[in-house]
């Protein structure tokens, strides 16, 4: 298996690292549009995310960004209503779409207020479907994926342990990953895109701060097996461009900058 093109790229400090990720958005967007007539990007929760978006709604980057032709995915959410503290879309709109920079029409949340988690997840890949026009073997084919990575390994919401990070039928999945450890928070089951989303986009950025990190990044830059834990190895099975977004103190050992 051909390994993906990999770029590492590593900053002193986290506004840094949020401004480089925001302006390669920018940058991806507006290529992609050029090539296609839209842009699809899968959005990530976290700290780190956050900032990229805050960002993105400021004035003068906004105006750069071409929200018309781009569409607003979720790769995970958390099973609770859109307005509680612990839900990804509330802090996409918090951070960003409040701003109203986005059309509405281009919003596409994994809806979960009041549903079973696996009903959530069937909802959700017939929007992909529906609203992602590309498509490679059936999955829907995104411009950008956003990607965190959890202490545990996990990335979207393929938690370690559940049957998520196994799935290869589906687009869209969920799980439940108090079940498998009670210490993870918050405790609720999620929804996620699948593996083969993840490997058919056209470019993942993963995004880390922090010496927490370091040692989760150093396993998943470790040689051996792709399919050995961590969950977030298969990102080394991505067809497409995948570039960390890292600051110094995540920085592992084994990872080569540039």
């Amino acid at each position: 298996m051909t390994p993906p093109e990999l770029k590492v790229m590593v900053y002193d400090e986290g506004e840094r690292l949020a401004r480089e990720v925001a302006a390669s958005m920018v940058e991806l967007a507006k290529e992609s549009i050029a090539e296609h007539g839209q842009c699809t990007l899968a959005l990530s929760g976290g700290s780190t995310p956050r900032h990229v978006y805050e960002l993105l709604g400021k004035q003068g980057v906004v105006e750069d960004m071409p929200w018309e032709h781009t569409l607003l995915f979720w790769g995970d959410e958390r099973v609770v209503k859109p307005d509680h503290p612990d839900s990804n879309y509330r802090m996409v709109y918090e951070a960003l779409l409040k701003g109203g920079p986005v059309p509405l029409e281009n919003i596409v949340p994994i809806q979960t207020s009041g549903l079973d988690p696996a009903v959530c997840a069937e909802r959700y890949e017939r929007l992909l479907q529906q609203r992602v026009r590309r498509k490679s073997e059936g999955f829907p084919l995104f411009d950008l994926i956003l990607l965190g990575i959890g202490n545990d390994g996990h990335t979207a919401s393929l938690f370690p342990g559940t049957p998520a990070p196994l799935e290869r039928t589906h687009a869209v999945t969920w799980c439940d990953p108090v079940q498998v450890n009670p210490q993870v928070v918050p405790a609720v089951s999620r929804v996620t895109i699948t593996a083969p989303v993840i490997w058919k986009a056209s470019n993942v950025f993963v995004l880390a701060e922090g010496a927490a990190k370091k040692e989760i990044l150093g396993k998943i830059f470790a040689p051996g097996p792709i399919d050995t834990q961590p969950v977030a190895r298969l990102i080394w099975r991505c067809s497409g461009q995948v570039r960390f977004f890292i600051d110094n103190a995540a920085l592992p050992d084994n990872a080569k900058k540039g």
